[in-house]
């Protein structure tokens, strides 16, 4: 949305999270692991104010990310659906890891690393939606590669995404592979 950002700056102040009551990710587990710590919500959208700058700086919103794709073609997708969220209106963005057998982990926590994550969008007043699955590594792809169709993110994660609306626009949104430009 177009007056969702803001001027608040980053900060890069990683912390554990007061609301996580479990064992969380600590920034010892990322040091020396070749990881980045990359955010599942992008800082770069959290502008709107301080809070929420800071907020998105909290380690439950940390995944471990190869420097080569944290900083390369995730980037390049979040920075996407930054601009389509201002030139489309009303923007749902939901984001995720997906897990294979046998994932590694880092630090003393052991901290998963996902194969893959996912990013499924939503412009409600343009009723589309869009989806990708994107290998936690590098690549000089184009994003359009690894777009996907909605169906096809709930099959690989068994989640159920935009379940409060109608089943028959639910059905025929999550079916459809469209491009945005």
């Amino acid at each position: 949305c177009k007056d969702c950002f803001g001027a608040a700056e980053r900060k890069n102040k990683f912390r554990s999270d007061p609301s996580v009551k479990t064992t969380s990710a600590l920034l010892s587990d990322y040091k020396g692991s070749g990881y980045d710590r990359g955010h599942l919500v992008p800082a770069g959208d959290m502008t709107m104010n301080e809070l929420a700058m800071s907020e998105s700086f909290y380690m439950s919103n940390m995944s471990p990310q190869p420097p080569s794709f944290n900083r390369g073609i995730w980037r390049k997708l979040e920075s996407q659906i930054r601009d389509w969220s201002n030139k489309y209106d009303t923007t749902y963005v939901v984001t995720g890891p997906i897990f294979n057998f046998g994932y590694s982990t880092i630090g003393n926590n052991k901290v998963a690393v996902p194969q893959f994550y996912y990013k499924v969008i939503y412009f409600k007043s343009r009723q589309e939606m869009v989806a990708y699955i994107l290998p936690n590594e590098g690549s000089k792809s184009d994003i359009s590669n690894f777009q996907v169709t909605v169906d096809e993110v709930e099959r690989k994660t068994k989640l159920d995404f935009f379940p409060e609306l109608d089943d028959a626009l639910e059905t025929q949104l999550e079916s459809k592979l469209i491009i945005l430009k």
